[in-house]
């Protein structure tokens, strides 16, 4: 009755003297539609997948899947055109922000901010006005923060200062710290962000995360405002998690209140890993005034960690003291010995010397790489030079990198498989990674097919026997999948990019891209809450069991082998 009513109305339209807009199909017919996920999809999921691969908008397709009474099929329409973007994709996208149901109105706010085109902005912030359902809200405003337009700033303060709503407040504090990375101008001067609501924010539990979040992209902090919020992450009443206080110590390292380095020196005697290294990149950063503070500092490089003890050589290095970078470069870790080595002023001295002739003969993939930084930091392109031709393929591609002759490899995008894997299909595809440090399960998400598939094609292949964790940056990512230990090492083809709603939250897996559209084998465990690579990257898994050997990875730790679990 309801499909006849609305025939019966758009009969009555159609008499009018001004023709009817494609806009206005799309919207009149969601409208009518009476949607459930087990109706019909009227358009084939494959089709959609396809034209989205392609990044090409067949209006026809899109507007039928748009118009279905197939929930699943008009979200995944309105995420697909949002993949491919720009303004026509865009105008296909918008009428949906009013559509009656709303799931669907919060997949076209999350589509329209992944289409990055900006001119959908205003119609955003005018359809904030009028939505009353808080998640659609939320995934607006999110939407208008990637989307970086001109009164994105202004829209989101008002609304950290104004709403009482803790997902609308989280997405304005998410959004403007993912202003922060992609749209940075916009943020600089006066940013009309309200400092001491942000503040009052991170009292609340429900909001600490994304206020801490913000105030560590954002330099908002200033000196007043540090005893308040020392005291509150001293107050062993407020139960703030170890990614939120990780967050404030960075805030608060930019500042140079006389309380803040010995703030920092509690933490970083604490228990929690992430806490201690983030209160150590923290130290290294400030200027310490007593001999007592360098020698602790000195102390914590020596501690049994690689991770703390990188940290430490990376952020403290004008600190360290002739005899810790000796004993550092004496470990038996590559990763700590080439952070000693590159950490190390005199250059000139004998044992350097003495590591950089056996350096340039090792195979071990940190001593090649941090041998070539050497010559980079002494500015050395005669050197280089020789080195470009290197039989070693590391030393020859960080020389050719250096002198900027490096070309990268070519890759053709590959079209998304016609049929998905059964164990994709069930969404019960897991894959076990045994790594030198232990072995790692992840499962894989259905609804990124292109991405997972791929995945599980390179791993039935052997492509990730053997590969490395090239990029192993604590609190940040451990990037794996280079076959030669530098991020080298392509699959010789690209795949497109599936943004989803997911969040790139601790345990979740990422897929590593150079660019829009530029994945292939490389991928990223997030070893901490990377809030600002929402919207941005593929989320395409999650670490279901070894959580505790995704945080013990270090540079150049390997991948023995990838094994389907069926």
């Amino acid at each position: 009755m309801r499909i006849l009513h609305c025939l019966t109305a758009l009969s009555h339209h159609s008499k009018l003297a001004k023709p009817l807009s494609l806009a206005f199909f799309t919207l009149f017919f969601a409208g009518c539609s009476v949607l459930t996920p087990k109706a019909a999809p009227c358009v084939e999921t494959q089709v959609l997948y396809r034209l989205a691969d392609m990044r090409q908008i067949n209006e026809t397709a899109f507007n039928k899947a748009l118009a279905c009474d197939n929930l699943e099929t008009v979200q995944l329409a309105l995420i697909n055109l949002g993949r491919i973007g720009d303004e026509q994709a865009s105008n296909l996208i918008l009428p949906l922000l009013k559509h009656s149901n709303a799931r669907v109105r919060e997949t076209a706010a999350f589509a329209l901010g992944i289409s990055l085109h900006k001119p959908a902005t205003p119609n955003l912030i005018e359809q904030l006005e009028q939505e009353k359902n808080s998640k659609v809200r939320a995934a607006i405003v999110l939407a208008i923060g990637n989307l970086g337009g001109d009164q994105s700033v202004h829209t989101l303060a008002r609304l950290i200062e104004n709403t009482e709503d803790a997902q609308v407040a989280n997405a304005a504090m998410q959004g403007l710290g993912i202003m922060s990375v992609f749209h940075r101008h916009l943020l600089t001067g006066d940013t009309e962000i309200e400092v001491a609501r942000v503040i009052d924010r991170l009292r609340d539990e429900e909001t600490a995360l994304k206020a801490s979040f913000l105030l560590a992209r954002v330099p908002l902090l200033r000196d007043p405002h540090v005893p308040d919020v020392i005291a509150l992450l001293r107050d062993k009443n407020n139960s703030l998690d170890s990614a939120t206080q990780a967050f404030m110590i960075r805030a608060l390292s930019r500042l140079g209140h006389k309380d803040i380095t010995p703030f920092l020196w509690e933490k970083v005697g604490g228990e929690n890993n992430a806490i201690q290294i983030a209160a150590a990149q923290a130290l290294g950063i400030r200027t310490l005034t007593s001999a007592d503070q360098i020698q602790a500092l000195n102390d914590l490089a020596l501690k049994e960690s690689p991770a703390l003890q990188v940290t430490v050589l990376q952020s403290a290095r004008r600190w360290m003291t002739p005899q810790t970078l000796k004993a550092l470069r004496e470990s038996d870790n590559s990763w700590v010995q080439s952070a000693a080595f590159l950490a190390t002023n005199d250059k000139a001295q004998p044992e350097v010397q003495k590591l950089v002739k056996a350096w340039l003969e090792s195979d071990d993939p940190n001593h090649q790489r941090a041998v070539i930084q050497y010559f980079v930091e002494l500015d050395m392109p005669p050197v280089l030079k020789q080195l470009a031709e290197s039989d070693k393929a590391i030393i020859r591609i960080g020389a050719q990198r250096a002198l900027n002759t490096y070309q990268e490899p070519k890759t053709e995008p590959q079209a998304t498989p016609a049929e998905l894997p059964d164990l994709l299909e069930k969404g019960a595809a897991k894959v076990k990674l045994t790594t030198t440090q232990g072995d790692i399960v992840i499962r894989l998400f259905k609804d990124t097919p292109y991405t997972s598939a791929n995945f599980l094609r390179l791993a039935e292949s052997g492509f990730y026997e053997n590969t490395y964790f090239h990029r192993v940056i604590p609190n940040f990512v451990a990037q794996g999948g280079s076959q030669l230990g530098d991020g080298s090492g392509s699959v010789g083809y690209s795949i497109r990019e599936e943004l989803n709603q997911r969040s790139h939250l601790k345990g979740t897996i990422g897929m590593a891209t150079a660019g829009k559209d530029t994945g292939g084998a490389q991928f990223f465990f997030n070893l901490a809450p990377n809030l600002h690579l929402d919207s941005n990257y593929t989320v395409f898994a999650e670490v279901v069991e070894g959580m505790d050997i995704v945080m013990s990875l270090e540079q150049n730790d390997q991948i023995l082998k990838a094994e389907i679990i069926k």
